[in-house]
């Protein structure tokens, strides 16, 4: 999901919980919204109405909330993906991988002056890796910069056993190169 589906889908759990909880609280309490429509008023008066709409409001409010949780949770990348092997189980932190895209970028020897480094969840098992660079300004931008993304794609599936679905590199800045004064 993008950024927009997500949050448009996090404010509409969140008014449809509200609403939810509002609907709840007045068919359990009479105080509550006591000028509501006849029909709602009808229906609270009737003792199994009243019991099929608690029950349909709970699980729309669960829903909902779970909703919300997971379109929350879902753009987080778990903090390290487990592996398991004949004697037990290997736990990869998003640091450890975010570093090996950071070593074999500035490895690359492709004019990579800085670089960051984020780790983000795919379909399936799957890890997408974005990389922001500044470059110095001796470099064939899109020559270097496919070979950075290749090595990087490599490196991390051939150390963790991760498969990598997309790298994507992001040059903000070129910077010139300076020339050294040796005194």
């Amino acid at each position: 999901m993008n950024l927009f589906v997500r949050v448009a889908f996090i404010i509409l759990t969140f008014f449809l919980s509200v609403f939810s909880l509002i609907f709840l609280l007045m068919m359990i309490n009479n105080d509550i919204l006591s000028q509501m429509i006849v029909l709602v008023t009808y229906l609270r008066d009737q003792r199994t109405y009243q019991i099929v709409a608690i029950v349909f409001w709970l699980v729309v409010l669960v829903l909902c909330l779970a909703g919300m949780v997971y379109s929350i949770m879902s753009g987080r990348l778990r903090r390290s993906r487990i592996r398991s092997t004949d004697i037990g189980s290997i736990d990869i932190g998003v640091d450890a991988i975010e570093s090996i895209a950071l070593n074999s970028a500035k490895t690359a020897q492709c004019g990579i002056k800085t670089a960051k480094a984020k780790v983000f969840p795919s379909k399936g098992d799957k890890i997408n890796v974005q990389l922001n660079t500044v470059l110095y300004s001796d470099v064939e931008v899109p020559a270097m910069m496919a070979k950075v993304q290749d090595r990087i794609k490599k490196d991390i599936e051939r150390y963790t056993g991760i498969p990598v679905a997309r790298v994507q590199v992001r040059v903000s800045r070129v910077e010139p190169v300076s020339a050294r004064v040796e005194r």
